[in-house]
């Protein structure tokens, strides 16, 4: 179609090469024949030629689609960029000659053949940007339309192997199929709607640009302007070509110092606006940087824990620092730059083309992932350097940081190749206009249609318009960094967790816990079951401690409690209604208890103390009452004299304003551990799960500590996980959760071990079982200290 509008539209043009609307067919076929003589300034000849070459070009591309070999077109389309710039300049100049002969300025044809060209070049790109976009066509498949049955079975069975070959990958955990991503259209508009949220920013900045239209360059409309921000910067040429003809035809002092003090005010008008403009821009940048940076941090926070187990942190963090800040500083001075150059963008559309933008973008992503590759491993050894140092691994670590800080140099060295080759281009485009002016501009002076003065004038304006394309070249460069840096950023946010903390009820909560036939794998590990039919029940008010040997499941059953994950079968309540189906808020925060008409106690549903206990770098105060706002400075003081905390912080200088540092590096791996069970104890939980609470304390604290733990638990639903003795020994209820013997066919699922209760009882039930496994753990674990305490 557009091959067919192109062909017509070219050459019925050459119908009206005459004044008036008239179609002169004669015309017409004289110039189409080639029967006119040629004439550089009257003919239309190179036109045809130029329609000659798009018709080619396109023909290709139909051939390459038919034959199969779609792919092959983006090696030609460097080519038909380059084709397009040609065609824009040589219009223009094609323009210029018809208008020496002021009578052709008059033709409609002229106008319309030299628009339509132009046009036809730019469609072309469009169309062939398209076909590159769009899925291959299958042509062998349209050849062999009728197809016999034993190859429909052939097709069917090759189809169901590449089902159940996909299916075994999902099952590894090694998916084929990816998120798509969003097309270059979509991120271009969501890179300027955040600009747009901070509008009036950009507006005031736009009140202030330094550029304006022609308009009658007098001294009242000067001195009106100088009042009018922004608008004097553009008789600024105007001026200084004034002074240049005062000084050449020596016109006299006072006309001289006259257009020397207007240009120093119009200079100064421009410089104090352009500071004004600079400084919104600049504090609109800011804006958006934050709003980015919140955005995505709020998405990363909504996502399920299983997105936590599978991407790197120094990653996650690379995109919210690094990559946030390139884009929103690329995309607002950009703005600033396309909105201050903006009067000029039809006559930059040739140099934004020119350039290859392709290019800039994939080099920004690589870039991008570089950056954040360095930073997960210096954040990873930096966080770790304990470990590393006591195996003398720095000179390892180093080299390893070296590497991809190499990876990094190598993505800049191509950048730095593509930005010299652009340069060049730039450079020669710029220097090309500059001969073609002066050379143009020589010729109407020496035919007297144009004086001096007016040529002066015009080159430097030419000159200004020289930099505003400049510098708005550089604006599809840069939103191509934007687009390659924000790609992954706009990934993280519109990732969807696989669960969401949507529930809504609020129930009255005692603490009965059942996990009823569960069944439980890691999303980051699909093929390997973690609880297979797993069936617990802990009542209210009861002390129940899981056992059994490590990577049995323990930790697994305390995330389900805590909601980090779902389970894939069965499912987890907490007094008879599924703990997805309540409010997360409500289930982890504030909550009120009434025991009577009189007494009311604040706490939350459940608090986990974790085996690794997390401190933030701030105060113990700080850390004890993270996210318990409605607790008091004596709730605090009570949950840490309870955790056997309150003594040690008293020590210190500071008492409870003493800093933990990052991740608790102030204190001892014991104090770490007793303020996250202060931490616990503060918000007076229903449920209190302690995951090896106590496995980073001394004989002499943990007996503390188990003290404080036996007179809270008489109030609630206690979870211990532990292998010591001491701590589960007084537990209600002590379960034991073990992995399933191959020999025991019935607990097998493709061959893998699953998980569930074997023994449960008190710790004088299953010490009778002398054959059990609870038996075998506790006899093993004293022989150990018997041996200990030998030695």
């Amino acid at each position: 179609m557009y091959m067919i509008i192109d062909i017509v539209l070219t050459n019925l043009s050459y119908g009206y090469f005459a004044p008036g609307w008239k179609f002169k067919s004669e015309l017409f076929v004289n110039i189409t024949t080639f029967s006119i003589p040629y004439h550089f300034t009257t003919y239309p000849f190179e036109l045809q030629i130029l329609l000659f070459i798009r018709q080619a070009f396109c023909a290709v591309a139909v051939l390459l689609i038919i034959l199969g070999k779609q792919e092959k077109t983006k090696y030609l389309f460097p080519v038909i960029m380059f084709n397009s710039v040609l065609t824009y300049s040589f219009s223009f100049v094609k323009f210029l000659a018809f208008s020496e002969d002021t009578a052709q300025l008059y033709y409609p044809g002229v106008w319309t053949s030299v628009i339509w060209t132009i046009l036809s070049a730019f469609i072309q790109v469009v169309v062939w940007y398209f076909v590159l976009s769009s899925q291959p066509f299958d042509y062998q498949r349209l050849i062999n339309t009728s197809v016999n049955s034993d190859k429909v079975s052939t097709v069917a069975a090759s189809e169901v192997t590449t089902d159940q070959a996909s299916t075994s990958n999902v099952e590894s955990g090694t998916s084929t199929t990816t998120a798509p991503r969003l097309p270059l259209y979509k991120v271009l508009i969501r890179l300027f709607s955040y600009c747009g949220h901070q509008w009036p920013w950009f507006l005031a900045g736009f009140f202030f640009l330094n550029e304006a239209l022609p308009e009658e360059m007098n001294v009242l409309s000067v001195r009106i302007l100088i009042v009018l921000p922004g608008q004097s910067r553009f008789f600024v040429p105007n001026y200084t070509a004034q002074v240049i003809n005062d000084i050449v035809n020596q016109r006299g002092f006072n006309v001289f110092l006259h257009s020397i003090l207007v240009l120093c005010i119009l200079t100064a008008t421009s410089s104090f606006f352009g500071g004004l403009r600079g400084g919104c821009f600049d504090y609109a940048t800011a804006l958006v940087t934050l709003r980015i940076r919140l955005d995505l941090f709020t998405s990363l926070i909504k996502q399920d824990i299983s997105f936590f187990d599978t991407t790197k942190t120094g990653e996650t963090m690379s995109r919210l620092t690094s990559d946030c800040q390139t884009i929103s500083s690329t995309v607002s001075t950009n703005v600033n730059v396309f909105m201050r150059n903006g009067v000029m963008l039809i006559g930059a559309l040739a140099y934004m083309f020119a350039m290859s933008w392709r290019l800039a973008m994939k080099i920004s992503e690589k870039l991008q992932q570089t950056i954040a590759d360095s930073n997960q491993m210096a954040e990873e050894v930096l966080s770790t350097m304990r470990t590393v140092r006591s195996f003398a691994c720095e000179k390892r670590e180093q080299i390893r940081y070296e590497g991809l800080l190499s990876s990094t140099l190598s993505v800049n060295r191509k950048r730095a190749l593509a930005y010299m080759g652009y340069t060049w281009n730039n450079e020669f485009c710029d220097n090309a206009i500059l001969i073609a002016v002066l050379s143009y501009g020589g010729h109407l002076v020496l035919s007297g249609k144009m004086g001096k003065e007016e040529l002066i004038t015009f080159l430097l304006y030419q000159m200004q318009l020289g930099e505003n394309l400049y510098n708005l070249s550089y604006v599809m460069s840069g939103l191509m960094e934007a687009v390659g840096a924000s790609r992954k950023v706009f990934d993280l946010m519109n990732r969807e967790p696989q669960f969401e903390l949507d529930g809504s009820k609020k129930p009255h909560v005692n603490g009965n816990i059942t996990f009823s036939h569960v069944g439980f794998t890691y999303p980051s590990r699909p093929n390997n079951p973690v609880l297979k039919d797993l069936t617990l029940n802990i009542k209210a008010g009861e002390t129940v401690a899981l056992v059994g040997p490590s990577g049995g499941g323990k930790s697994s059953i305390v995330s389900l409690i805590e909601h980090f994950y779902e389970p894939a079968e069965g499912s987890v309540t907490l007094d008879g209604v599924p703990i997805k189906d309540i409010n997360h808020v409500y289930y982890h925060q504030k909550v009120f208890h009434e025991y009577d008409s009189i007494h009311i106690s604040y706490g939350i549903q459940v608090a986990l103390v974790a085996q690794e206990p997390v401190l933030y770098n701030g105060s113990v105060r700080h850390n004890i009452l993270y996210g318990c706002d409605f607790a008091t400075e004596d709730d605090m003081l009570n949950a840490s004299k309870m955790a056997n905390v309150h003594d040690f912080v008293m020590d210190m200088e500071k008492g409870y304003d003493t800093n933990c540092g990052e991740k608790g590096v102030q204190m001892s791996g014991g104090q770490k551990q007793r303020i996250a069970i202060a931490r616990a104890l503060v918000r007076n939980p229903a449920v209190l799960i302690l995951d090896e609470a106590t496995s980073a304390l001394d004989t002499e604290s943990e007996a503390l500590v188990q003290q404080a733990l036996s007179k809270c638990a008489m109030e609630r639903t206690v979870i211990i996980i532990a292998h010591r003795l001491s701590t589960i020994e007084k537990a209600n209820k002590i379960a034991v959760i073990v992995k399933g013997h191959l020999v025991q066919v019935s607990i097998l699922t493709f061959g893998n071990p699953t998980i569930y209760v074997l023994q449960m009882g008190t710790h004088n039930e299953l010490m009778k079982d002398l054959d059990g496994i609870y038996f075998s753990l506790v006899s093993r674990q004293m022989l150990n200290a018997k041996v200990g305490e030998e030695e």
